[in-house]
């Protein structure tokens, strides 16, 4: 079980972020945009790559807690949108870390949707 799971934008100083097992850095992943096709709500996977994303599932699914770092031109959502129905939130939280990003609100409607509750 990892308790704390920490994803960044990408390697930076801006936070006091030390990059172990325990950290996704999405912009050294190949991720794909989600087609909207939504077969991930029956199959439980996606099934329109076959990339690095498959990868952080399992990883993400363990984590009791996300401590998101938002940092300007980041892909979080890209890497949240293809997880999302691996996303089960039931009793887990996440603190989000936002440094002058535009994806921040979008990110804690879709946490809050996979029934993450938000901590400071």
């Amino acid at each position: 079980m990892i308790q704390k799971l920490s994803i960044c934008s990408y390697r930076s100083d801006t936070f006091p972020l030390s990059y172990g097992e325990n950290t996704i850095v999405v912009s050294e992943k190949n991720i794909g945009k989600c087609r909207g096709c939504m077969r991930c709500r029956i199959l439980k996977q996606c099934v329109s790559y076959m990339d690095d994303a498959q990868q952080c599932i399992p990883v993400v699914a363990e984590a009791e807690h996300l401590d998101l770092y938002l940092q300007p031109g980041g892909v979080i959502q890209r890497l949240l949108d293809r997880i999302l129905y691996a996303l089960d939130g039931r009793g887990k939280t996440f603190t989000l870390h936002i440094e002058d990003n535009t994806e921040a609100e979008y990110v804690r409607r879709l946490l809050t949707w996979a029934k993450y509750r938000e901590v400071q």
